[in-house]
């Protein structure tokens, strides 16, 4: 990475780090995303780093945030910029359980963003079976959302000329994408409530 390069980077990274540990807290842990050497499919093959933080709940009935900084450095195949983070919100135990298994989920994600899907993700876009490697056991689509029930300064970063979404990446059943498909947000949103179930607890069962 060139300096200049290494000079924006660690600007965002202070920006968007200062947000998470004010909302958050210290993170526990930092991983980097591993670059792939055998091919060019790779976040990392343009010197972006991706990193992925952890902020942990305070005790064992909290929720673990799992969040990335660099993803809104990466460049898409047409050399725009990708203007997303990416954040999960886990069970305590899932994370602390599952730490390496949820880091290469995201960054499996991140992946497909930048080199398949190809431009950002919006609120409400989704994500259909079989496309994303999921862990064992969790549901195998996504939704992408807002970070809802997160402080609104989390919604948006300002860097210079670019504005960054932070994106909540929900993993879903292929029943729940049909729905939403369907019928919109809404009503799986309303599927969620009647079920009373938890989005945040990957290890759910199907709302419909």
């Amino acid at each position: 990475m060139s300096s200049d390069l290494s000079l924006d980077f660690d600007i965002k990274r202070s920006i968007i780090l200062a947000e998470y540990i004010k909302c958050w807290g210290v993170p526990e842990t930092r991983n980097l995303m591993p670059q792939n050497k055998d091919t060019d499919d790779s976040l990392t093959h343009k010197n972006m780093p991706v990193e992925l933080y952890v902020f942990p709940g305070e005790d064992m009935d909290q929720v673990t945030r799992v969040a990335t900084i660099g993803l809104s450095s990466c460049k898409f195949g047409d050399d725009k910029s990708c203007n997303n983070e990416m954040l999960m919100v886990l069970p305590y135990d899932v994370a602390d359980d599952q730490l390496e298994v949820v880091s290469q989920y995201i960054f499996d994600v991140s992946n497909y963003i930048v080199n398949t899907w190809g431009c950002n993700v919006k609120s409400e876009d989704l994500i259909s079976e079989g496309l994303v490697s999921v862990p064992e056991d969790w549901p195998s689509a996504l939704l992408f959302d807002d970070p809802r029930g997160e402080p609104n300064e989390l919604n948006n970063f300002y860097i210079g000329l670019q504005h960054v979404t932070l994106s909540w990446v929900v993993p879903i059943f292929g029943s729940e994408y049909d729905l939403i498909k369907s019928s919109g947000i809404e009503s799986f949103d309303a599927a969620v409530t009647d079920a009373e179930v938890s989005l945040v607890e990957v290890r759910r069962d199907a709302c419909i």
